[in-house]
């Protein structure tokens, strides 16, 4: 999951203008990425709305493990401290490579069957019900969008692109 920022029209004016575009992709990538990392400290009011509240049943687990209180998408840190920044000669992007951020990110229905947890049982043997028909749990999981970027990162980045496209060599 990534967030870029490609325009050809500006890449192609890059180009002509600068010999060495590394230094403003570099800043643009950083720019992104620091962006980012702000939606998780504000639990997403920076870019409009806040992220929905935790479950009770998650805030009560997160209290049973000492994770609570807590922030949101910040359990133990690790989705946070996944978010990088690349850039290359004619991109710049801030990614993430963990499995389960694009749900964290998007929200959507996770289907757990019921086999797996029969066949999780057995193997610990521990009692289990056989599993009947094809039975699924279902978790809904709400968007909570930390890979998004509001008007004023934006606007910086369209500012490094000025500054970077008037500046006299």
């Amino acid at each position: 999951m990534n967030n870029e920022f490609k325009s050809p029209e500006i890449i192609e004016l890059l180009k002509q203008k600068l010999a060495n575009k590394s230094k403003l992709m570099i800043a643009i990538a950083e720019t992104m990425r620091v962006a980012v990392l702000k939606n998780f400290e504000t639990e997403g009011s920076r870019i409009g709305k806040p992220w929905q509240r935790l479950s009770h049943q998650t805030i009560k687990q997160r209290e049973k493990l000492g994770y609570w209180p807590g922030k949101i998408l910040q359990r133990t840190g690790q989705l946070k401290r996944s978010i990088v920044s690349s850039y290359g000669e004619d991109y710049a992007q801030v990614s993430t490579n963990l499995i389960y951020a694009a749900i964290q990110n998007y929200g959507g229905i996770i289907h757990r069957s019921t086999l797996k947890t029969y066949l999780r049982k057995k193997i610990s043997r521990k009692d289990a019900k056989t599993p009947g028909g094809n039975k699924m749990s279902s978790i809904r999981i709400p968007a909570r969008p930390f890979m998004q970027l509001n008007n004023q990162d934006i606007e910086k980045i369209k500012q490094k692109i000025i500054q970077a496209l008037t500046r006299k060599e």
